[in-house]
């Protein structure tokens, strides 16, 4: 414990370095996913957490809106669901504030509030480090502590003279991911069921499920429930495949903008989401956003 002190400071002149010296992905008309492990400190004790969910920023004139999709953090084996995100985007992305109303499995409730800062890029992911709060409803506070990967819905550009629809493959070996290699995995650490999990496209566009495994699937939107940090969904009614034999495919045409999360109901491990927004309004360049 006596050399916390120092390593706090190095871990603070290191963050500083990295910002100075990256350029964030994080920019307005965009979706993401941000997902992170790190630690819940009490006052009592020191637990491991984790933070997942997905979100669209909207730019305006003047500042940046945050729309939340879904999210969920845990916290002492303790799931938390987020609703309501608000928060802004500050340097051109390199800061990233928000806060979120947090309820768990009892209704009991709590406030998130946290920032993050940009420690290096890519062209489509991001880390950051993220310090926050979550603060219950008798005041008790638990300070968050995590690392976390920001991560860019893929982008599919749909032209007025385009008729073929954008293609997403529902990978052989997805019904039985135990029967799963090293080899079918992303980064020997991930399953991978369909072929692009996270995708964005404008309003009528469409998306073209293939089913290239061996035994039927069909596909539902819906919302997602998080209990005992197992991910489940409920269906709204608003897409349904119906069955989908090996070998055949089904089209889709997404008129509505927003986010629609797409899943198997007989094998839940298996879902996506497609975010619909006018991707012409993307920003093409690096602009401020606050």
């Amino acid at each position: 414990m006596r050399y916390l002190p120092s390593l706090m400071v190095l871990l603070a002149i290191l963050v500083t370095i990295s910002i100075n010296n990256a350029d964030a992905q994080l920019s307005g008309n965009k979706a993401f996913t941000l997902s992170g492990t790190g630690y819940a400190i009490s006052n009592t004790s020191i637990s491991d957490s984790s933070l997942e969910m997905t979100f669209s920023m909207t730019q305006t004139k003047n500042k940046s809106d945050l729309t939340l999709q879904d999210g969920v953090i845990m916290v002492d084996q303790k799931d938390w669901e987020l609703s309501e995100l608000s928060g802004s985007v500050l340097q051109n992305g390199k800061l990233f504030k928000f806060s979120s109303k947090a309820t768990d499995q009892q209704g009991a409730q709590a406030t998130l509030n946290g920032i993050a800062k940009l420690i290096d890029n890519t062209p489509s992911e991001s880390i950051y480090t993220f310090s926050g709060v979550l603060i219950d409803s008798t005041n008790q506070k638990t300070k968050l502590v995590y690392t976390t990967k920001t991560t860019e819905f893929i982008i599919k550009q749909i032209t007025q003279t385009q008729k073929s629809s954008t293609t997403i493959k529902i990978l052989k070996g997805a019904a039985n991911p135990e029967e799963a290699t090293y080899k079918t995995q992303i980064g020997g650490f991930k399953f991978n069921f369909v072929s692009e999990d996270r995708i964005t496209i404008p309003p009528g566009g469409t998306v073209t499920f293939v089913n290239e495994d061996i035994v039927s699937h069909s596909l539902k939107s819906g919302t997602t429930n998080y209990n005992s940090h197992k991910k489940t969904f409920t269906a709204d009614g608003k897409v349904s495949s119906g069955n989908i034999s090996p070998g055949q495919s089904w089209t889709v045409k997404f008129d509505q903008r927003g986010f629609y999360r797409l899943f198997d109901p007989e094998y839940q491990h298996i879902d996506l989401t497609v975010f619909v927004m006018d991707t012409s309004k993307i920003s093409k360049t690096k602009t401020p956003l606050n």
